[in-house]
């Protein structure tokens, strides 16, 4: 952050402009309330300045304090104390949530009103060199002033970019705990599968070979899905795309499995044929979606 003797030493304000103002307080003082209360009607035009001048002892409090800031740019003292009152007048203007425009509004205001007070009550000859110390002067004060709501807005963005990663930090690892409780869940699915299949297995054994073939044939269906789940779950915890596609194939599968579960209870063919339906409509639908999965 630079100092205000550095900001001074960029504008090259000297100790002649600082005296030169000085000299200039007895042309500007008798006007100064004048100039104070004509500011003020000016923004009383605005709505977005008005609302704050509504209450008079609120009016009299910003008036009487504009015009000690006021006579303050031609007493002569631009030291630290100077700077640190500018600063303060930035932070006020910030914190009511006033617009930095009328910040720059305003100071075009008290610029054009002091020159002129230059022209008609100051020498010609030395007219150019009083309304180079104003610019200067005014400058300054706009630039420090300015600058708070620079770094207000910094600061802000600072802290909604600071809480913006820390949410995304948590929600990240809330996603990889879902998906690490979702690849145990299917290791254990899986499992519950093995045992079905093994059961169904059994049933061959066991004398009842039609119903165990095409039972076994459901749970290898289901078996293989659990396989193709779980190596996708993985393959995305490692940065793999999301496939749709076997979202589409879950329910592919189980009407597979519904039709063969049908033909052992010997359903009706229109029921059965409403499941055939269902499994061409919805491997046409796989098929187009693996097929654009492919090609992205």
């Amino acid at each position: 952050m630079r100092t205000f003797q550095e900001i001074k030493d960029n504008y090259q304000f000297t100790e002649l402009e600082a005296e030169i103002l000085k000299g200039l307080l007895p042309q500007i003082e008798p006007q100064a309330q004048r100039i104070v209360n004509d500011f003020y009607k000016y923004f009383l035009q605005f709505p977005d300045t008005a609302k704050y001048l509504q209450e008079e002892p609120q009016l009299t409090r910003l008036q009487n304090m504009h015009r000690v800031w006021l006579l303050a740019l031609f007493q002569g003292t631009y030291d630290d104390r100077y700077y640190q009152r500018l600063q303060r007048i930035g932070n006020a203007h910030v914190r009511i949530g006033l617009s930095a425009h009328f910040v720059y509004v305003g100071m075009n205001f008290i610029r054009l009103e002091l020159n002129k007070i230059i022209e008609s009550e100051v020498e010609p000859k030395m007219q150019s060199m009083a309304m180079r110390a104003v610019e200067k002067v005014l400058d300054l004060n706009l630039d420090i002033i300015a600058r708070t709501y620079h770094e207000e807005e910094v600061r802000r963005i600072f802290l909604a970019y600071k809480l913006d990663n820390a949410l995304i930090r948590l929600a990240r690892r809330f996603t990889f705990g879902l998906n690490m409780l979702l690849v145990v869940g299917l290791i254990a699915l899986s499992l519950g599968v093995v045992v079905v299949l093994a059961y169904d297995i059994s049933l061959i054994f066991r004398g009842n070979l039609e119903r165990g073939l095409i039972a076994a044939l459901g749970s290898l269906l289901i078996l293989w899905l659990m396989i193709e789940l779980l190596e996708a779950e993985v393959d995305q915890l490692q940065g793999g795309a999301f496939q749709l596609s076997l979202f589409v194939g879950v329910a592919l599968v189980a009407f597979i499995r519904k039709v063969l579960v049908a033909s052992l209870a010997h359903e009706s063919i229109q029921v059965e044929s409403l499941y055939l339906a269902g499994i061409l409509i919805l491997g046409l639908i796989y098929w187009l979606i693996s097929r654009a999965e492919k090609r992205s």
